[in-house]
């Protein structure tokens, strides 16, 4: 397609408070019923909307599944469960954000392409490098960052429960069985510790839309070496989610401006 020149908002043909309009004039709960808190985990699969819905003393939404209403602290905050990847969270994102989120964690796992980086410790990332297919149509570069507000929240989160934490840049890759030993090897030596499916898209988008994104991630598999070394089920990754987890509702809990 041949554009002859750069796009602005009149090229779209919809955007996500198009969508959640849509919605509330579809729906059969009154309009007003149809929203969210201005604070949201974004969640990706059952299990951890699980371990957050508990933690958050958290009950589903009677207008939709994939969202849980709790509190941290005395502080609304949603559950919202996404499926793994750039587009998908992408759109969950958008429309947790016309819906009215403001300030957004997103609470997953990553595998590690650090020797030092072993299943269930937790990685804060500070930047994300772009392998994926969706920023770019947010104006995103190769280099995406989170907010850094919420970031230095996090880290104060882990230092006062004595959490590890490692920080530093995730990859962010939309194909999982295309990460590659010698692209992985490259981008640690580069600083990356981490590579995920979300994180760089989320970024980009909350910054296109003047939102507060930050990640929290646990290890789930390791990359590092010649083999990959699964550890989904392993209990010291379920124990670094709940861990972590910890930090996240503390911050939930807190002011954030």
């Amino acid at each position: 397609v041949v554009h002859g020149g750069p796009l602005t908002r009149d090229d779209w043909f919809f955007e996500p408070h198009d969508f959640i309009r849509y919605l509330r004039a579809t729906r059969p709960e009154p309009p007003n019923r149809l929203r969210l808190p201005s604070r949201i985990v974004l969640v990706f699969g059952a299990y951890f909307q699980r371990v957050c819905s508990t933690a958050l003393r958290a009950r589903r939404a009677d207008w939709n599944s994939s969202i849980s209403l709790g509190y941290a602290g005395r502080r609304s905050v949603a559950v919202v469960r996404s499926t793994i990847g750039a587009p998908a969270s992408a759109i969950d994102l958008e429309e947790s954000i016309a819906l009215g989120a403001q300030t957004i964690i997103a609470f997953g796992s990553c595998g590690s392409v650090s020797k030092d980086l072993p299943i269930g410790l937790t990685v804060l990332p500070t930047a994300a490098y772009s392998d994926e297919g969706t920023s770019k149509h947010y104006g995103g570069s190769r280099w995406a960052r989170p907010d850094p507000e919420l970031v230095r929240r996090l880290r104060g989160a882990c230092h006062r429960r004595s959490l590890p934490v490692r920080e530093g840049t995730v990859w962010t890759i939309d194909a999982v069985y295309r990460e590659s030993r010698s692209r992985a090897r490259a981008l640690a030596q580069r600083g990356v510790v981490g590579v995920d499916m979300e994180a760089s898209a989320l970024y980009t988008i909350g910054r296109f839309r003047r939102t507060r994104v930050a990640s929290r991630l646990a290890v789930s598999d390791e990359l590092a070496g010649d083999a990959w070394y699964p550890g989904f089920t392993h209990p010291t990754f379920r124990q670094g989610v709940r861990a972590s987890l910890q930090a996240v509702v503390d911050v939930m809990s807190g002011g954030i401006p």
